[in-house]
C-alpha cells in the first residue's frame, strides 16, 4: 500500500467511503474493516500502534452498538407479545450493528490511509497529479513541518519557566514570538530561493501514476458499488 501514488490511494479510499455513506449493509462494512487491519498488517505497520489507535475506535463502536440496542424500537418495545420481543430485539441488535460496523469501517480506512501514506508525499501528489496551488502546497508542508519545531519549544519554555517556578499558560509570549520568527525564515528562505506561484520548477520528488493505480481506483470503488446494489 505503501507504494502506491499517494494521491489516487486517498481518492480512491475517499470514493469507497462516499458509496459506504449510501448503505447500511454491515457484513460489508466488517468486511472493509478487517480487510483494512490485513492489509495494514501486510504493509508492516505497527501492531502496537494500531492497537493502541483502535482502542477508543473499538469502545465507540460499543457504545454505539448498545445504544442501538437498547433504545432502537423504544415504542414497540412495551409490547408484552413474546414473539414481538423477539423481533424488536432482533431489530435493536441489526440497527447496533449497522451503526457500529460503519464507524469501524470509516476507522479502518483512515487509518489504512494515514499509516501506509507518507504525508509530503501526498502533498507532493496533490500538487503533480491533481494540480493543487504551489502557495497551499508549500503552506501545508511548512505547516506540518513547523509542528515538531512548536513542540519542542513548547517543552523547552516549559522547563525554563519551571526552573525560575513561574507559572505556566497556554498562551505563552515566547511561543508567538518564535512562531513568528520561524515563519518569517521560511518565507525569507522561499523568496531567496525564488519561489513564484506559476514559475515553471524542477521536483526534487517526482511521483508516478501507474497502471496499478489507475486499476485499484476503478475496481476497487465498482465493486464496492456492485456488492451494496447486489446485497
Amino acid at each position: 500500500m505503501s507504494k502506491l501514488n499517494p494521491g489516487y490511494k486517498g481518492l480512491t479510499i475517499f470514493l469507497i467511503s462516499l458509496i459506504l455513506s449510501f448503505e447500511y449493509n454491515y457484513y460489508i462494512n466488517f468486511s472493509i474493516f478487517l480487510i483494512s487491519i490485513l492489509l495494514m498488517i501486510i504493509s508492516k505497520v505497527n501492531i502496537k500502534k494500531l492497537c493502541i489507535s483502535f482502542l477508543p475506535v473499538i469502545i465507540m463502536a460499543l457504545g454505539i452498538f448498545f445504544t442501538g440496542y437498547f433504545y432502537g424500537s423504544e415504542e414497540v418495545s412495551t409490547n408484552i407479545n413474546d414473539m414481538t420481543k423477539i423481533v424488536v430485539t432482533m431489530e435493536n441488535s441489526e440497527s447496533g450493528l449497522q451503526l457500529s460496523a460503519r464507524v469501524l469501517a470509516y476507522a479502518g480506512l483512515g487509518f489504512l490511509f494515514v499509516y501506509t501514506t507518507n504525508p509530503r508525499h501526498f502533498i507532493l501528489s496533490l500538487m503533480q497529479q491533481f494540480k493543487l496551488s504551489e502557495k497551499f502546497a508549500y503552506g501545508i508542508m511548512a505547516a506540518y513541518n513547523f509542528i515538531p519545531i512548536v513542540k519542542n519549544e513548547y517543552r523547552n519554555i516549559s522547563y525554563a519557566y519551571r526552573a525560575r517556578g513561574v507559572k505556566r499558560n497556554l498562551f505563552m509570549l515566547p511561543m508567538l514570538v518564535t512562531a513568528i520568527r520561524a515563519s518569517e525564515n521560511i518565507a525569507m528562505a522561499m523568496e531567496s530561493k525564488g519561489f513564484q506561484v506559476g514559475s515553471k520548477r524542477s521536483q526534487y520528488v517526482k511521483l508516478k501514476v501507474n497502471k496499478i493505480d489507475y486499476l485499484l481506483l476503478i475496481f476497487l470503488p465498482s465493486l464496492i458499488l456492485f456488492l451494496v446494489i447486489k446485497f
